[in-house]
């Protein structure tokens, strides 16, 4: 009898090892970096996250800080407060993806890869 129990103790720690891990899904490691130099409030916030790969970039973003957005159906989210911090009149938060201003919005973002996001609030320009 305790030859069996001896043989099953470490089968059943293999069973639940792997399960453990079977459930997981794959990770990837997000930078947010997230900059106000127009309005006074010195806002500088730089996180290095880990997330589940596949996850929207709006979902990720609200898993992580404070933020307000308009939804506009057909065309995704437009961020109107960070952290608290509003854009004023005249200005709002820029988007850029791994170092390159971004051609979509956080909405339309996956994130599958390790992935520099990077909000700053920016002047429009006069048209």
């Amino acid at each position: 009898m305790y030859g069996r129990v001896r043989y099953l103790v470490p089968v059943v720690w293999l069973v639940w090892a792997f399960s453990s891990f079977a459930g997981e899904a794959p990770q990837v490691v997000v930078h947010l970096e997230i900059r106000d130099e127009l309005t006074g409030t010195d806002l500088d916030v730089s996180i290095r996250r880990k997330a589940a790969q596949g996850i929207n970039g709006i979902d990720f973003l609200e898993e992580v800080v404070d933020v307000d957005y308009r939804r506009y159906p057909g065309t995704g989210v437009f961020v109107t407060s960070l952290c608290g911090v509003e854009a004023p009149k005249g200005t709002f938060w820029a988007l850029s993806i791994n170092g390159e201003r971004a051609t979509k919005g956080i909405s339309d973002l996956t994130i599958n890869e390790t992935t520099r996001i990077r909000w700053n609030l920016v002047e429009q320009e006069e048209p």
